[in-house]
């Protein structure tokens, strides 16, 4: 199984939080395969970085382009609807959790909203 980082996990990566890069090296030992991101999780992180200086922006683009991002296909949208149906959640955070499950991934979050989704797998740092 492939870990995908929540948006949450990124941002605390980037400003060095030494508990959840511990956890996350913790975790690489017993998932070795590169960490990937969802596509959402890919925009709301850029989104974040639009009021940034140029020399910021750049270096936050270069640590995001360090993740492979997954794409969407008919099976997502198959998936979310399950979920927009059953789940008041964030879009968002309804539209990473179909990621998550057509990937057959684990979800590697801080966020709580998460735990409310039983179809997906989940890990929380």
């Amino acid at each position: 199984m492939n870990l995908i980082l929540d948006t949450s996990v990124l941002i605390e990566i980037e400003r060095g939080n030494k508990k959840v890069v511990e956890r996350l090296n913790e975790l690489r030992n017993l998932y070795p395969a590169q960490p990937k991101i969802s596509f959402m999780t890919y925009f709301e992180f850029l989104y974040g970085l639009r009021k940034r200086n140029v020399k910021n922006k750049e270096m936050s683009r270069g640590f995001l382009n360090l993740f492979e991002v997954i794409h969407t296909t008919s099976k997502t949208a198959d998936f979310l609807v399950l979920l927009k149906d059953k789940y008041e959640l964030p879009l968002a955070d309804l539209f990473i959790a179909s990621q998550v499950m057509e990937n057959a991934g684990i979800l590697v979050t801080r966020d709580k909203d998460f735990g409310k989704i039983k179809e997906t797998e989940k890990i929380f740092v």
